[in-house]
């Protein structure tokens, strides 16, 4: 079992580094992450938008592999912006958290965030399944 990622081909191919559709296996636990900010894991935040959104990526890595699964996992997320963020660094930023499959996302950016000094909040929702080595162990 697996989440599926799926561009139909009955709407135009995704604007941006995203996939339209992410199919659940059935019987997965939903695993859904509060916004992840840009603090680094000692709570230091970046003045820069482009490290914010790597150290919030960062953490919510690290939070699905607190709970055994990977980022292959992640069936959604939301980014929230509070300022232009250079865009090359981003596909790189993000193609290196993905590795070649993105999965369904919005991007969008507020005015503001909780506090004044927060540029980047993702929320991520991730499905976790038992696998056939879970089985066996347990």
């Amino acid at each position: 079992m697996k989440v599926t990622r799926k561009n139909p081909e009955t709407v135009a191919p995704p604007i941006g580094t995203y996939t339209h559709l992410t199919v659940v296996p059935r019987g997965a636990d939903l695993l859904v992450l509060s916004g992840q900010v840009g603090n680094d894991p000692e709570g230091n935040f970046p003045d820069d938008v482009e490290s914010q959104f790597q150290n919030a990526l960062d953490n919510v890595r690290r939070i699905l592999e607190s709970e055994g699964v990977t980022v292959d996992h992640i069936i959604k997320l939301n980014v929230w912006l509070t300022e232009p963020i250079d865009w090359s660094r981003f596909r790189e930023i993000f193609g290196r958290f993905h590795g070649g499959t993105p999965p369904a996302m919005t991007l969008g950016f507020v005015s503001s965030l909780a506090r004044p000094f927060l540029k980047v909040e993702v929320e991520a929702w991730a499905a976790r399944w038992e696998t056939a080595s879970s089985k066996d162990e347990g």
